[in-house]
């Protein structure tokens, strides 16, 4: 399955393309905002480079977040419209589950992980996996609560510096956040689907998007 993969829900606007074996070609970039008016043309680059076109993709890919509202709504919307121009089927992938899958390809030998994402507020995203394989639903949790909690696993994402800072020293898996590429191989295991994917906010949207 060939996959054009995006994401800009934490901090970065990224294009990808899966040729259904591999990731052949992928344009990240650090950005907190302007992804609206850069993603459609890291796509348009992105499948340049790959040497194909939209009418050689089988589906879109897109994280549904937990992340930035604007981030992840940009996203949503720019993916949304090539399907819809292109007549294809959508994956999404939530954020947090792309990254366990990351943590789990570089890192087999690691088990159980507390997954903790940046809110801009004071808490964040949280879920625990092992090997991949979500162990909770994903909540939305101060540092006092996190650090309450009894378990015994290792912590990762783009929260943890600040979590340490609010509470103590912790076990850590130093991994980047996930990109489009990481979106891509992801998606690629997962079953295409014709309804838009539901954004996973963990707060009350400030705007639906849904398809009519």
């Amino acid at each position: 399955m060939k996959i054009l993969a995006m994401d800009c829900a934490h901090g970065t606007c990224s294009a990808a393309y899966f040729n259904g074996e591999e990731v052949v070609c992928e344009i990240s970039e650090e950005m907190e905002r302007g992804q609206a008016e850069r993603l459609i043309p890291m796509v348009q680059d992105v499948l340049k480079r790959a040497h194909s076109r939209f009418k050689d993709i089988d589906a879109v890919a897109v994280t549904t977040g937990p992340g930035s509202f604007t981030g992840v709504r940009v996203g949503l919307a720019a993916a949304d419209g090539i399907a819809l121009a292109a007549g294809l089927p959508m994956i999404g992938v939530c954020v947090l589950e792309t990254l366990a899958d990351k943590i789990n390809r570089l890192y087999p030998e690691t088990e159980k992980v507390c997954l903790v994402l940046e809110t801009k507020r004071d808490d964040f995203y949280v879920q625990h996996y092992c090997r991949a394989v979500a162990l909770d639903e994903p909540s939305v949790k101060t540092a006092e609560q996190i650090k309450s909690a009894d378990n015994d696993a290792i912590y990762a994402g783009n929260g943890v510096d600040r979590l340490i800072k609010e509470t103590t020293e912790l076990p850590r898996c130093r991994v980047s956040m996930p990109t489009a590429a990481d979106v891509a191989l992801l998606a690629a295991r997962k079953q295409p689907q014709t309804m838009f994917p539901a954004p996973v906010y963990l707060r009350e949207a400030e705007v639906c998007l849904c398809r009519k």
